[in-house]
């Protein structure tokens, strides 16, 4: 009998009155299942972003007050007028440039080699050394990069690192070419994240295109160059431009393990510089105004990848 008066009722109120009724439900049932997701957002990233540009504006030392005190523009003046910041933001930008062009040079090689050896491999020893050769490049990538800065420092020690022994030389690498050996280190560590990526944007690619290619006379460079770059160029901008960011916004932990930014201001990256202005001189305003710029930096890298992916062919 009820299910009955629950028929005659919604047939009482009509289709559009029950579509209506059913749309509420659902959102609030979508409602009550994102807010969750929506209080740990704000918790952990809106609350602090807020905090930050708050604090920029301010002068605040936790250790010295638990007060802080106004300081209307003075932190961003010091940031533009500063030749620390200028030279830590040149030193950023060279280290993103070098070390992005040598993830996406190195990464685009072998993945273009590995991709060719797993689609032409016919044997069983073809198939066998793909996957060790897929499941060893990995390993930089899992590698913590506390880890990995220290294998690096190890490797190029002067005295009983590896890499002097095989030249036959005494270099302190760490000292001499600071900048180069961070960007190195850097590169063997993020390399693979491109090299994935860019393996599965070839594999994608229909095998029947190539068959053509080759009936056509095409050569291996040919159809690198007239078919697997063109494919594969959006995927290319995309990651050039997601590693750009996180270059510029997050390398922290292999210079401050292997160089902590010397010798001198030689290798001193902007993450780098918001955490000693922060900690080192206790100036949180300062850091803040900082911290400010790489988020506007980055919000402009990414609104470039944007940008590129649209312009990109599909």
């Amino acid at each position: 009998m009820s299910s009955r008066r629950q028929v005659r009722g919604s047939r009482s109120r009509g289709p559009v009155a029950t579509l209506l009724t059913w749309n509420r439900r659902l959102q609030l049932t979508g409602i009550s299942l994102t807010l969750p997701a929506l209080i740990f957002a704000f918790a952990f990233m809106v609350y602090p972003v807020a905090n930050v540009v708050f604090l920029s504006f301010h002068q605040y030392s936790p250790l010295r007050s638990a007060n802080t005190t106004d300081a209307g523009l003075s932190n961003y003046s010091w940031l533009a007028s500063s030749d620390i910041v200028g030279h830590s933001i040149w030193i950023t930008i060279v280290f993103t440039a070098v070390s992005v062009a040598i993830e996406m040079a190195v990464g685009l090689a072998l993945a273009t080699l590995l991709a060719k050896l797993v689609v032409e491999s016919r044997h069983l020893f073809g198939r066998v050394l793909s996957r060790i050769l897929l499941s060893s490049f990995i390993l930089p990538f899992a590698t913590p990069a506390i880890a990995g800065a220290i294998a690096w420092k190890m490797l190029l020690h002067p005295q009983f690192g590896p890499v002097d022994a095989l030249l036959r030389t005494d270099i302190a690498w760490f000292s001499q070419f600071p900048l180069a050996s961070v960007i190195v280190a850097d590169a063997w560590k993020t390399m693979p994240f491109v090299l994935f990526l860019v393996f599965a944007a070839i594999l994608s690619i229909e095998p029947d295109q190539y068959e053509a290619a080759r009936i056509d006379g095409a050569n291996g460079w040919q159809e690198f160059r007239y078919l697997t770059l063109p494919s594969i160029t959006p995927v290319l901008a995309v990651v050039a431009a997601f590693r750009a960011v996180d270059a510029f916004t997050k390398i922290f932990d292999v210079v401050f393990v292997t160089t902590g930014g010397g010798p001198g201001n030689d290798t001193q990256v902007f993450p780098l510089l918001i955490w000693r202005t922060a900690f080192d001189f206790l100036n949180f305003g300062q850091a803040s105004a900082l911290a400010v710029v790489a988020v506007l930096v980055s919000a402009a890298l990414g609104a470039s990848l944007l940008a590129v992916r649209r312009l990109s062919p599909a």
